[in-house]
């Protein structure tokens, strides 16, 4: 049995070491054949078309040819589409490119029958054997924050009952999202005129609750000033950096 180089092992990556173990062909050649792509990993987006040039480095002896690329559910294997675009070389390496292209419409129908983890898959076969690679596309950690809502969107505080109760919504584009929000702000005109200090972490399809209270005396110092409209908002902001915020409006009276 052919043996394959401990240090090409200890160097390479998880898809690379796969490609090794997966080779079929003469047990002379094992060792001579590789696939590598490159990206490995991209995300996805619900609003935007995805595409890239993706380089395929490939070696095995004799050449190889791929007649089609794949996109497959990496949790089944199905077959989710297929792009019919030949790559080959001849001799023992060969450098490939190609432009991988996924529409917005068609990552959102992805993941609205379920399907969580997809692959673009190539097969490069030749007279020395076959093997594979494929770039991963995670829907679940692609998604961003889309909206934030927050219920009632209207309320009532007086000088004695200072209490607000809320619930907000956070709504993604594709996936599940996670974000934060450093701080509540009760705002009048453009001026922050009481801040809560309090974070909020809320998971997108989930309602998050929240109670605040205002300090004694600030109702009806507002009041004294003729301000008697002000809103309280938060800002989400998730792991990619998207910042989505909703406020509720609130009217004062004694």
């Amino acid at each position: 049995m052919a043996r394959i180089n401990s240090s090409i092992i200890r160097g390479a990556s998880l898809g690379t070491i796969l490609a090794l173990l997966t080779i079929t062909g003469a047990g002379n050649a094992l060792a001579q054949q590789i696939v590598t792509v490159d990206p490995g990993d991209a995300w996805l987006s619900a609003s935007d078309d995805y595409s890239e040039q993706v380089t395929w480095r490939v070696a095995s002896k004799g050449g190889a040819a791929s007649p089609r690329g794949v996109f497959v559910n990496l949790d089944n294997n199905q077959e989710l589409a297929v792009v019919d675009q030949i790559l080959e070389f001849s001799g023992d390496r060969g450098v490939l490119t190609e432009v991988v292209q996924i529409s917005a419409t068609q990552a959102r129908s992805w993941h609205a029958k379920g399907v969580r983890r997809v692959g673009y898959r190539r097969v490069f076969a030749g007279v020395a054997g076959s093997l594979s690679n494929h770039i991963l596309f995670d829907l679940n950690a692609s998604g961003r924050l889309a909206q934030v809502e927050v219920s009632p969107s209207v309320q009532t505080v007086s000088g004695q009952s200072r209490k607000l109760m809320m619930a907000w919504n956070l709504g993604s584009d594709l996936g599940a999202v996670r974000a934060y929000s450093v701080s509540g702000q009760f705002i009048a005109g453009d001026r922050v005129i009481y801040e809560v200090a309090q974070s909020l972490t809320a998971q997108a399809g989930e309602t998050r609750k929240e109670t605040v209270e205002l300090p004694p005396g600030l109702v009806h110092e507002l009041l004294a000033q003729g301000i008697d409209q002000v809103r309280y908002t938060r800002t989400f902001v998730d792991n990619k950096d998207t910042r989505r915020s909703a406020s509720v409006d609130i009217r004062l009276t004694r």
